[in-house]
């Protein structure tokens, strides 16, 4: 069966970040941010794609994974309705080193009893990976 894949940023408080800020476009544009998972993944989930993969999903290899990307706010519900349905396999988080106070909360979507810190990596700017994996005690 494929696995399901989320990368996000978030800030230190858990809201999605303004998208003009340096730190998210580091995100975005680095090789060691989004575009490193975006090389490995087999096929990205669009926000309207949620259907097709649930009928998809099971019909694929072991090493097939499918990868969502939630940094826009509309991605948000796309990533509600990946954990409704239990199908995340794996949760890497950019945490961006600041608070943003308001926004669009992204770590209110998930219960976190159900996954377990991987790997963690920092980077010289601040930002610190945090690769999340679904806990075997569910």
């Amino acid at each position: 069966m494929a696995r399901i894949q989320v990368v996000t940023a978030i800030t230190l408080n858990g809201f999605l970040p303004e998208p003009a800020g340096t730190l998210v476009s580091w995100v975005r544009n680095d090789r060691r941010g989004f575009p490193f998972w975006r090389e490995r993944c087999s096929a990205l989930i669009l926000p309207h794609s949620i259907l097709d993969l649930l009928c998809e999903k099971d019909n694929r290899v072991d090493s097939f994974t499918y990868l969502a990307e939630i940094i826009e706010p509309e991605s948000v519900e796309l990533l509600r309705g990946l954990f409704l349905y239990d199908l995340v396999d794996e949760l890497v988080v950019y945490q961006l080193p600041f608070s943003a106070g308001q926004g669009i909360s992204v770590l209110n979507t998930f219960r976190p009893q159900h996954w377990e810190l991987h790997k963690t990596t920092s980077f010289s700017n601040g930002i610190c990976r945090l690769i999340y994996r679904k806990s075997c005690k569910m």
